[in-house]
């Protein structure tokens, strides 16, 4: 009964272009919202604003080239080769908690920021050089 309801092939090409109208709209809102908030003249709400329609149109850019990506076919992917990211590594938390502290060392002080440009530096490294090490194989 189960299988008369199911259709013999799925396209999700579909699905790829909602996503990336979603984030649009997210973006148009966003966009709509920094205008309306202008007379307002405060100078973080402002920025929180823009900087949020900013981050929502990269999503959805992103999203866009991917799925247009996806849309021309396996062929491109195998052609170009093929990127790697390091499944299970500590060096991401590194690097975050080294961005932290350098962006809260140039608030705070430099007891916060020397050890975070350190941190950062060996994480960014360790990143790397674990990135690399898998294509020497």
């Amino acid at each position: 009964m189960a299988d008369r309801d199911l259709p013999a092939e799925v396209d999700y090409r579909k699905d790829r272009r909602v996503t990336w109208k979603v984030f649009a709209g997210i973006a148009g809102i966003l966009a709509a919202l920094t205008i309306a908030y202008l007379p307002s003249e405060e100078a973080a709400g402002i920025v929180m604003l823009a900087v949020a329609t900013l981050l929502a149109v990269v999503c959805g850019v992103f999203l866009w080239r991917a799925a247009a990506r996806i849309d021309e076919g396996p062929g491109e992917e195998e052609e170009t080769g093929v990127e790697f990211l390091p499944t299970s590594s500590p060096w991401p938390f590194g690097i975050g908690l080294g961005a932290t502290l350098v962006l809260n060392g140039l608030l705070i002080g430099t007891w916060f920021l020397v050890p975070g440009v350190a941190l950062l530096g060996v994480s960014i490294a360790g990143f790397a050089r674990q990135s690399r090490h898998r294509f020497d194989r």
